[in-house]
């Protein structure tokens, strides 16, 4: 199914900016709150549930969609867990440092 692109419309416009700025303002509560309660498992889901309440309708459902996502493309690594689930550690140069590979 191809999508639908259109000429810009005012209205398209301002619903884009202020989306962006529901985004912004959670995206402050969701790291404010996580100050306070962590960034594993259980802080991520409680500052991702204020964060997203912070939102209506279906903009705070992606809000909290998205940060669960990232929660778990980061994997268990970034929750302090360690390589529970096997995630691949980034490959180091010997010095401690993760290294770069040069095309």
């Amino acid at each position: 199914m191809a999508a639908d692109i259109g000429v810009p419309s005012v209205r398209g416009v301002q619903s884009g900016l202020m989306d962006y700025g529901a985004g912004v303002i959670a995206g402050l509560v969701y790291n404010t709150v996580s100050q306070f309660t962590g960034s594993g498992l259980l802080g991520g889901a409680v500052s991702a549930a204020l964060a997203s309440s912070v939102a209506k309708g279906n903009l705070g459902a992606m809000i909290a969609v998205n940060a669960g996502f990232r929660t778990g493309a980061v994997g268990m690594g970034g929750l302090g867990m360690g390589n529970l689930l096997g995630a691949a550690k980034p490959k180091s140069n010997g010095s401690g440092a993760p290294a770069i590979n040069l095309i």
